[in-house]
Parts: C-alpha cells; sequence; structure tokens
C-alpha cells in the first residue's frame, strides 16, 4: 500500500510542471524555468519536513556518523539532479512519453547489480528484462526519431533527458536503502530537501536564472512538491523497509499508469496506440520479473 500511494503521489511531478511551463506562453504570463520550479519544490519541503526538536538518537562511531551525513548529502545530490533532468526533459517532450521513458530506471537498477553487485540475470528473466527495455526505451525514442523523419530534435533530447533522470533515480533507491535502516524517514527527506534546494540555487546564480515565479504558480507547486517529493520519499522509504529493494521498486514502477491517466485528464494529452503498448510491455515485463525473483 505504501508503495503504490508513493506511485500515486509521484506521478504529480511528472504532469504538473509541464502545465505550469506550457499554459501561459499564449498570454506573456510568467513562464517559470524548470530550475525555479525544483528550487520551489526543494525550499518547500526542506521547510514541512523540519524537525521541531532534536529526537533522541543511539551513540554511533564518528565513522558511521560521517558515513551516514555523507550519503544523505549524496542522496539529496542524486535526488536533485535526477528531479532537474526530469524536468529539463519535460519540458521538451510529452508528459505521456516522460512518463514511458523515465521506467529506464529498472534498467539501470539490473545493469548496477549486474555490474557492481556481481548479480546475474537467470535465463528466466532475460525475457521480461528485454521487454522493460523494448517497452521504456526503444519503441518511445524509436517513435519520435521516426515522426522526426530520423532527424535529432528538440522532442528527442527531452527524451535523453528523462532516461538520464531514470539514472539518477536509480542511484536515488540503492542510496534510500543503505540508509533507511538507521535513520528517520523525517530526517531523510529533510537533508534530502535542504541538499536539492541548494544545488538548485547554486545552479540558478550559476547561470543566472531570473527568479521569476507567480504566487499561483508556488502555492501549485509547493503542494506538488510536498506529496510528490516529501511524502513520496516517506511512503518509499516505509515501503522499502518492509518489503525490500526489489519489491518497491517493481511496485513503485505503477507511477507509469498514474502519469498517464494524470496526462490524459489533466493536460488533455491523446494516448496513442503506441503508447499504450509502450507502457503494457513494460508492465508486464516488470510482473514477469517481479514473479521470477519472488520464485527465487
Amino acid at each position: 500500500m505504501f508503495a503504490i500511494l508513493a506511485a500515486a503521489f509521484s506521478a504529480l511531478p511528472n504532469v504538473i510542471p509541464k502545465q505550469l511551463m506550457d499554459e501561459y506562453s499564449a498570454d506573456n504570463s510568467i513562464i517559470p524555468n524548470p530550475l525555479m520550479l525544483v528550487f520551489v519544490i526543494y525550499v518547500v519541503n526542506s521547510l514541512l519536513f523540519s524537525p521541531i526538536r532534536r529526537t533522541k538518537t543511539k551513540k554511533t562511531s564518528e565513522k558511521t556518523n560521517k558515513t551516514t551525513i555523507m550519503l544523505l548529502v549524496l542522496l539529496g545530490v542524486v535526488e536533485a539532479s535526477g528531479t532537474l533532468s526530469y524536468t529539463f526533459g519535460l519540458q521538451e517532450t510529452s508528459a505521456t512519453n516522460a512518463s514511458i521513458l523515465v521506467n529506464s530506471e529498472t534498467i539501470f537498477a539490473i545493469l548496477l547489480g549486474i555490474m557492481i553487485f556481481k548479480e546475474k540475470l537467470s535465463k528466466r528473466e532475460v525475457f521480461p528484462f528485454l521487454l522493460i527495455v523494448i517497452g521504456s526505451i526503444i519503441i518511445p525514442i524509436g517513435v519520435d526519431i521516426q515522426h522526426n523523419n530520423w532527424q535529432f530534435s528538440d522532442f528527442m533530447m527531452g527524451d535523453l533527458f528523462v532516461v538520464m533522470a531514470g539514472f539518477f533515480y536509480c542511484l536515488d533507491t540503492f542510496i534510500a536503502k543503505k540508509i533507511s535502516d538507521t535513520v528517520k524517514t523525517r530526517h531523510i527527506v529533510h537533508v534530502m530537501s535542504c541538499t536539492g534546494a541548494i544545488m538548485s540555487l547554486f545552479l540558478m546564480l550559476f547561470f543566472e536564472i531570473p527568479f521569476d515565479i507567480s504566487l499561483e504558480q508556488v502555492s501549485v507547486m509547493s503542494i506538488v512538491g510536498f506529496l510528490g517529493i516529501g511524502v513520496t520519499m516517506m511512503f518509499f522509504v516505509m515501503a522499502l523497509r518492509l518489503i525490500g529493494a526489489v519489491r518497491t521498486v517493481l511496485i513503485y514502477s505503477t507511477t507509469t499508469v498514474f502519469s498517464i491517466v494524470y496526462s490524459a485528464v489533466i493536460l488533455s494529452e491523446s494516448i496513442s496506440i503506441l503508447n499504450i503498448i509502450s507502457a503494457g510491455t513494460v508492465l508486464f515485463g516488470l510482473i514477469v520479473l517481479r514473479n521470477r525473483i519472488s520464485a527465487d
């Protein structure tokens, strides 16, 4: 249940920013930069999830404390990098396409498991893995290339940014699993959000991005950020503790379904047959792979 709720809330940042970056272009209103939107998200979360009082913790070694702090900061950098990559990609591609492409997170998780942890895919797991690769990357990007007469376009650049976000989200999962048993969930979200806010602010100052955003947009992104990043992370970490990383990631992948529904309802995007085939291929591959892992 925690993993499903995390998926439902996580789909909000996959769709709402697209609406804010597009809908005001016609009447010359403020069009917020993706960096500005991400900055607002993390500032709000850092405030809402800040600890009210100092909690009592067990005494740990100085080495452990330093390691934990480094992992928390690294989690914030990786999470912010994923959110930034996704938001920049969302600006160029469709929300439906982005929600399918971000499933590349599962592919990167498996590849990292093979390369770093020396894990191996059994013969029965190769087929569902290939289904995920085909559905989440090959079909969406292949269709975009064909629609653009085999030429590189901004739409395809958006696709690549989203795939890059999948890689960062994969790293995010591994780091969160590493510290979820020793650090309180609220503290994880707070430090992660503070790091993301500082990183976004630094990038805005470095690239001289103006702080142009309306009060309405701040309000919308505050709610989206709180639910889509903060609450999602809390539910995600809770799910990690209860059912483990593999099962959590696989259930969490239903974010695609929620994102497609939100895209159709909120953005009025048309859902093509290829979108359905692509998403269905990914979900089928995830279900089969999950069953294989459970059996093992």
